[in-house]
């Protein structure tokens, strides 16, 4: 057993450079064929988004930052073996710049592996600097406006809309603050039957209508809650009614028309449920002194009442109202003595019109389909011997005749020509004994027609 022993040691240790070489060339062996079937490589990874790390430095003294549209990703070389490299994505690198290191326009990048750090031989960005540009710091506050895009659907429109908050104050980079012209929420009411609630993210928009991208502005608010009623439709007739009186000659014939007639709205039901029309008040066409129709654009929407809107928002509302104005024709019309009083027949005294007319003739005005139907029997008229008196300019009544006005009352729409009707009355003296006076002094009418004041 010794002998066996002592023979295997003294074979293990004979020529023992040589087999020390063989066991140095079989490493070196391994060596090549590993290192030729898993080589150390570079390897490019694209589009690695590049973040800022304390960017509070230069806002602190009033300057805002921008990263250069060329910065904002960088392409990074990773040195590692190819098992290692076919690990890795462009999510297992990151890229910052620190603004504590921010000169004449440039920052360092700096690059770093998330994972498997410890197996990669070397990282490296393949632009070294970061574009960096540094401006004043800009701060708006702006009122918040909505839009509804979208019809509700038929039938319904859409109502009041609240804002949960309505102002929101941007900071940032001057040259894009003082872009920016208004804010907004855009709510979509496509279809809606009933009343809406959402949040909304707020859009600026600047003074060509384009959106501004806020990548580099700090809001106090990104969106706001929005409220929006949905109100169901009703269609409401328009009344409209005139003021004033044409000029003389002139007269209306009471017809009004208008390009609109009707308006669709919506709004509180409570208030939609009591309304049936929408009044303009006549004070809004005065015809006064008018010789032709008049023509008044009124705003129909300025008169609906509050809670009540218009459901289209687009439809037209100025309406062009005509009240019709026409000049009067001329008609002579024969009117009956009988239907003409004296009045104030001078004491002891008969007064009657003279010359035995049965009638007497006058003119009158008015529209033509109202002057068809018009005759004399539908006048009055009265004579006043007060003024019979003051016009022929007499002291003392003594038997004669006397020129006389008729003044007349017209029936509705027919109005006087303008000129004056006069007739010749006959005075004459009447016995005392004759008195037939009623006790308070009325007239009365003797046996041959003559109106007669007995009162002494």
């Amino acid at each position: 057993m010794k002998k066996t022993l002592s023979d295997f040691l003294r074979g293990l240790t004979n020529n023992i450079g040589i087999k020390l070489l063989s066991l140095l060339l079989a490493v070196m062996v391994w060596l090549v064929v590993v290192s030729i079937d898993n080589p150390v490589k570079d390897q490019n990874f694209t589009q690695i988004p590049v973040s800022v790390l304390n960017g509070e430095v230069l806002e602190s003294e009033g300057q805002a930052y921008e990263i250069a549209e060329a910065s904002r990703y960088v392409t990074v070389t990773a040195r590692a073996e190819r098992m290692v490299l076919a690990q890795l994505s462009r999510d297992d690198f990151s890229a910052s710049i620190d603004m504590n290191n921010y000169s004449n326009g440039r920052v360092p990048i700096s690059v770093k592996a998330n994972r498997l750090a410890d197996r990669i031989v070397s990282i490296t960005p393949r632009n070294a600097y970061a574009t960096v540009h540094v401006e004043e710091l800009g701060t708006k506050q702006f009122s918040i406006d909505y839009e509804i895009t979208g019809t509700p659907a038929e039938g319904y429109s859409t109502g009041s809309v609240t804002l949960a908050n309505n102002v929101v104050r941007v900071q940032g980079p001057e040259s894009i603050v003082d872009t920016i012209d208004r804010a907004l929420v855009r709510v979509s009411a496509q279809n809606m039957t009933r009343d809406m609630r959402t949040e909304a993210p707020i859009i600026f928009i600047d003074r060509n209508g384009e959106e501004v991208n806020t990548d580099n502005l700090e809001l106090s608010r990104s969106s706001v809650s929005v409220s929006v009623e949905i109100w169901e439709n009703k269609e409401l007739s328009i009344s409209f009614s005139y003021t004033g009186t044409p000029a003389e000659g002139f007269a209306t014939t009471g017809r009004v028309s208008s390009t609109i007639n009707t308006i669709t709205v919506g709004g509180d039901p409570d208030i939609l449920s009591s309304l049936a029309s929408v009044t303009i008040p006549a004070s809004e066409i005065d015809i006064t002194g008018a010789t032709e129709s008049v023509v008044k654009s009124i705003d129909i929407s300025a008169y609906l009442p509050s809670g009540v809107s218009l459901a289209d928002k687009d439809e037209e509302t100025v309406a062009a109202v005509t009240v019709e104005v026409i000049a009067m024709s001329l008609l002579n019309v024969e009117v009956p003595a009988s239907n003409i009083t004296i009045e104030n027949i001078p004491s002891g005294t008969a007064a009657h019109i003279g010359g035995g007319a049965t009638s007497v003739v006058t003119s009158v005005r008015g529209l033509p389909e109202v002057l068809a139907s018009v005759n004399g029997t539908m006048l009055t008229g009265r004579i006043n011997m007060d003024e019979v008196k003051t016009k022929n300019g007499i002291d003392t009544w003594t038997t004669g005749l006397y020129d006389a006005d008729v003044t007349f009352a017209y029936p509705e729409g027919v109005y006087s020509s303008g000129v004056t009707t006069t007739v010749k009355v006959y005075v004459e003296s009447v016995p005392e004994a004759a008195d037939t006076a009623s006790p308070e002094g009325d007239t009365d009418i003797d046996g041959t027609g003559s109106l007669v004041n007995n009162d002494d």
